[in-house]
């Protein structure tokens, strides 16, 4: 048996074991290595089915006339640190087996189409931005994939129409855009960390169920006309923290019970992400621009930083009977900044039949500092005037203008570019955040509360961690708000 399949078998039964142990390891997150097993080869463009190690350093092509590309059942393919992976069609990876795409903070990995050049500046014209034109699908698992992990990796230019093999895979239609990357295992575990994903047509992230860890990674120009950044469904489990955000379609963060997989409740911890301008190219209205929980899911939300989005923490009356405390003791410590009167009246979605978010003391600034008196969020969120909350505490970025100034518009700002999103010294956002909870995956209570549940069929194993088959680390909720922690942890993009 050669070295490389012995690893991909350790990998694997340190999952099925879900050790306690490893989750309390402290490892290093730019690390990723793993032995070599069966070199692809680079001199030629790659088609039909692939398994075995991309080499580092190296640059390999997939022919897009070939059609997907499949990692089959039982196979896996590895990716070392410095790999191009050059598409030149539309087409998929359609993922049966495990995708390892291990870079690291020095030598990240690209994956998407060559010589397509990004529009950086403000004020780019969507119908025209090749961000929303998307060149090839994108990494595509199968309900088969037992693990699918992406640490320090670019997807770019994602979410080309499905087509009907394709859509029958996703539950779409032939004509539907895909995701970036699509997650379906109830029983596997999907990981994207330090990673970034860069213009897509639809949904960045969809986990139609199974675990997940998504953390300190950044999601630029999400979304053409519709579509969340990250949209987990029915039995997804897991945690998204330390993301950074900024331009998407609508919901940057989505959290959601609908689907099929009816014996696993969904429950999603999302904590320390920074959302700037979501929720602007959504054509259909009332659709949310930062944090979404809906159809009967189950979470928390903490120390986020919300930066005029058109819509606040959204949390509708469908929620589970069980976590009725969602509405009261579930969310808070979160930083809300409005240049203006309509995103400040938006705070709290009103105009919704659903919408149920209650007014929380420990949000900055204080909602009971601005709200009339009397102010009842029931039924489905009374509208009001936010303009008490209009440029009330600036969270002092290290270079972003707030208020936006220049005659730009929120919604022409849909990348880093120059800017840093840094908190500076004195920022109200140091020590405000509330780190009096656990990730999902390493909550050892609420996991027996998940394998508790009457009826379950799948049993919840948390992802462990390992620096190659695991996460590389689970990043607790910080003392600060947002994704950047002023004593230089949380997200390590400081740039596109």
């Amino acid at each position: 048996m050669s070295k490389g399949i012995q690893f991909v078998m350790v990998g694997l039964l340190l999952f099925s074991l879900g050790c306690s142990k490893l989750a309390e390891e402290k490892t290093d997150i730019s690390k990723a290595i793993v032995n070599v097993s069966a070199p692809v080869s680079d001199a030629a463009p790659l088609c039909g089915s692939i398994k075995g190690t991309m080499l580092a350093g190296k640059t390999y092509i997939i022919d897009g006339s070939c059609g997907d590309i499949t990692i089959n059942a039982g196979d896996t393919l590895t990716v070392q640190p410095g790999v191009t992976i050059n598409i030149t069609g539309n087409i998929a990876i359609v993922v049966k087996g495990i995708f390892l795409s291990l870079g690291t903070e020095k030598n990240p990995i690209k994956i998407g189409p060559q010589n397509v050049v990004k529009q950086d500046a403000p004020g780019q014209n969507p119908t025209t931005d090749p961000a929303y034109s998307a060149k090839w699908k994108g990494v595509l698992a199968d309900v088969t994939c037992p693990l699918l992990s992406f640490k320090w990796t670019h997807l770019e230019f994602c979410g080309a129409t499905a087509g009907t093999a394709l859509g029958s895979l996703l539950g779409l239609a032939a004509t539907d855009p895909t995701y970036a990357v699509y997650f379906q295992n109830a029983n596997g575990s999907f990981i994207f960390e330090d990673s970034w994903i860069y213009g897509t047509n639809d949904d960045a992230i969809r986990v139609g169920t199974g675990k997940f860890a998504i953390f300190r990674s950044t999601f630029e120009k999400c979304g053409s006309t519709g579509g969340d950044v990250l949209n987990v469904k029915n039995g997804g489990v897991g945690d998204m923290a330390y993301n950074f955000f900024i331009g998407c379609a609508t919901n940057a963060l989505k959290a959601s019970n609908k689907g099929v997989n009816t014996k696993l409740q969904s429950n999603i911890r999302i904590y320390n992400n920074t959302v700037v301008n979501c929720g602007y190219r959504q054509l259909k209205t009332g659709r949310g621009g930062c944090i979404n929980f809906e159809e009967g899911s189950r979470g928390m939300a903490f120390n986020n930083l919300l930066i005029n989005c058109k819509f606040g923490l959204r949390i509708n009356n469908n929620v589970v009977a069980d976590t009725a405390s969602l509405y009261q003791n579930n969310y808070g410590y979160n930083f809300y900044w409005s240049d203006s009167a309509k995103t400040a009246s938006q705070i709290f979605p009103n105009g919704n039949t659903q919408a149920v978010t209650k007014p929380v003391a420990t949000d900055i600034p204080n909602p009971f500092s601005y709200l009339p008196a009397g102010y009842s969020y029931l039924p489905y969120n009374a509208a009001y005037d936010g303009s008490g909350a209009v440029q009330k505490i600036n969270p002092l970025f290290t270079n972003y203008p707030l208020p936006v100034t220049g005659g730009l518009k929120l919604s022409d700002i849909c990348t880093i570019a120059n800017f840093k999103f840094t908190l500076q010294t004195g920022s109200p956002c140091i020590g405000a955040g509330n780190p009096d909870f656990l990730p999902v995956n390493i909550d050892d209570l609420e996991a027996s509360k998940i394998n508790a549940t009457p009826g379950l069929t799948v049993k919840y194993v948390p992802i462990p961690q390992n620096a190659v088959y695991g996460v590389t680390e689970f990043t607790k909720p910080g003392n600060d708000i947002g994704c950047y922690q002023y004593n230089g942890s949380g997200n390590q993009h400081l740039s596109n």
